[in-house]
């Protein structure tokens, strides 16, 4: 395989891992908010807003994580 494929493959799985997680993580979240803090009501704007800016900086954590996890998993057959 050459470096190239792996860096590919590593932004790639590592993307797709990460939406994954995200994906659940982000529904447990809001989950466990409606249930057990906010309910039925309507959300304060703080707490929108926090969720906004933070969904999208986890998601970027957990992408480069899993990419990088993947690269040293590949290099090591390289």
């Amino acid at each position: 395989m050459s470096r190239i494929a792996a860096v590919l493959l590593a932004i790639v799985g590592g993307a797709a891992v990460a939406l994954g997680f995200l994906m659940l993580g982000t529904g447990a979240l809001a989950g466990l908010l409606w249930i057990f803090v906010f309910g039925d009501d309507p959300w304060p704007g703080w707490a929108m807003t926090t969720l906004n800016l933070l969904i999208p900086v986890v998601g970027l954590f957990l992408w480069a994580v899993f990419g990088w996890q993947i690269w040293l998993r590949l290099k090591r057959v390289l």
